[in-house]
């Protein structure tokens, strides 16, 4: 199993984001305490997850003490992986001094955009000269993994600044880059801007930019592996194959998100409580385990079953037939056998044959359409 850490604290919120956070300068240390409380809670078997992210909000603004303090409440025997996401302008050398002396071994960077415009209409916190001293900042301190984000399409952004953010980005060295479309969210401030005319968006320029970005890439040696994600020499993150391949992550902090599947493929889902007093509250109050703030669900079969085709087609791997027989204990599905067939003849998916099994995926084309492909599923 994976685990998953939330800090759902920002120093502001950017305007495209619909993430829970609460705006706080700095992390409290009763916060931290009821995260640990909850860590030794949901860990109380000694088990070691395998990958550690710890995500947000902003985890950067957790103080050396405070990481250190957290990370002491985790076994760490079988850990392959541990990420910390930050923003550009908490990096300093200081930090990452902090990271490596608590076992981080791979940090997760939101850029977004070096085009100052378009950093300030999204109320991103870091301007494009704060970006650029944090590549720096990592290129001579960091030696463990990096990854970049940016997102394509954002207001503002032209294609010559996007080109440019993406050479920055190259040539900075890291060995992972996320390249996100924008999503709109019509309750976030960007959204509501766009949707009332405010501002002026394009969706087909958008779409275009990240095609665009996808080519670029993979003409300068990263493999697209996941539909946003693009890595050099498979160095793919361990923590979000989790995630597509279906397998069990507990989640812990205020807003936190676990699923812990069964041999029989149904699982438990938990959503920890969004209101960080009652969290706080709770798990420093002694009566950790009963009546916990959280909301829950027995996930069917079904849903499972939908989840597993839904996760494991982002990937360009795919989904194993195999894979299914085993997880389910009952047969690929002959509808998905079909509509894969019907989607192969308009080259918008594969089907290889691997010894017994077969691997169908839905190819550099088809994943363009996933979503399409999910609301004709038949399961």
């Amino acid at each position: 199993m994976s685990l998953y850490i939330h800090i759902p604290f920002c120093i502001s919120k950017c305007a495209y984001c619909d993430f829970f956070s609460k705006p706080f300068s700095s992390v409290s240390d009763d916060y931290v305490q009821a995260l640990c409380n909850e860590l030794d809670y949901r860990l109380k078997d000694g088990k070691s997850p395998e990958t550690i992210y710890i995500g947000g909000g902003t985890p950067s603004l957790l103080s050396k003490n405070q990481l250190k303090k957290i990370v002491s409440h985790i076994p760490f025997d079988s850990v392959k992986e541990f990420t910390v996401e930050v923003n550009p302008d908490d990096v300093t050398v200081d930090l990452l001094q902090g990271f490596e002396k608590c076992g981080v071994t791979r940090i997760s960077c939101g850029i977004q955009s070096l085009n100052d415009d378009v950093l300030k209409i999204c109320n991103r916190r870091a301007n494009r000269e704060q970006v650029l001293n944090a590549l720096e900042t990592f290129n001579q301190n960091w030696k463990g993994r990096l990854s970049l984000d940016l997102i394509s399409g954002l207001p503002l952004e032209t294609e010559e600044s996007f080109f440019e953010g993406l050479e920055t980005v190259f040539r900075s060295g890291a060995e992972h880059i996320s390249l996100y479309a924008l999503t709109i969210e019509e309750e976030t401030p960007l959204g509501r801007k766009i949707d009332s005319g405010e501002i002026e968006y394009d969706y087909d320029i958008a779409d275009k930019m990240w095609l665009m970005g996808r080519d670029f890439l993979e003409a300068h040696g990263y493999s697209q592996y996941e539909v946003s994600n693009f890595c050099k020499d498979e160095e793919v993150s361990l923590h979000n194959m989790t995630y597509w391949t279906h397998k069990s992550y507990v989640g812990c902090g205020s807003g936190g998100t676990g699923t812990l599947y069964r041999d029989d493929g149904s699982a438990f889902r938990w959503t920890n409580t969004s209101n960080l007093r009652e969290y706080v509250d709770f798990w420093l109050s002694g009566n950790c385990g009963e009546n916990i703030p959280q909301e829950s669900e027995e996930l069917s079969l079904e849903t499972e079953k939908f989840e597993f085709f839904m996760m494991g087609l982002r990937t360009v791997t795919g989904i194993s037939k195999n894979q299914f027989e085993k997880t389910f204990a009952c047969s690929f599905p002959e509808g998905v056998k079909n509509q894969f067939e019907k989607w192969n003849k308009e080259e918008l998916s594969e089907i290889h044959t691997e010894g017994d099994d077969v691997i169908y995926t839905l190819g550099k084309k088809g994943i363009l359409f996933l979503n399409r492909f999910l609301s004709e599923l038949e399961i």
